[in-house]
């Protein structure tokens, strides 16, 4: 069974990796937001201004990235090239 100490300092670690993963994705945002926003270009009218980029950690420390863009219209579907994946 592990002590209170032990918990506690389990606790205090949790946090500060969270903390340090929270910090990690300010950095990396605009730079995300510019290739995200350079892929939508390919498919719709869209500006950087209609582009949100946010970057979360939940308790678990895994990542969420939401992405909100509004486009004015959506390019003409012959335009676009077919990939099989």
């Amino acid at each position: 069974m592990k002590s209170e100490l032990q918990l506690m300092c389990e606790s205090r670690l949790k946090n500060v990796l969270v903390k340090n993963k929270e910090d990690n994705p300010l950095k990396i945002k605009n730079v995300l937001k510019s290739e995200i926003l350079h892929i939508l270009k390919n498919y719709m009218e869209v500006s950087a201004e209609n582009l949100d980029l946010d970057i979360f950690v939940d308790n678990s420390g895994y990542y969420q990235l939401q992405v909100v863009a509004k486009a004015r219209r959506i390019k003409p579907a012959s335009s676009f090239m077919e990939i099989d994946f």
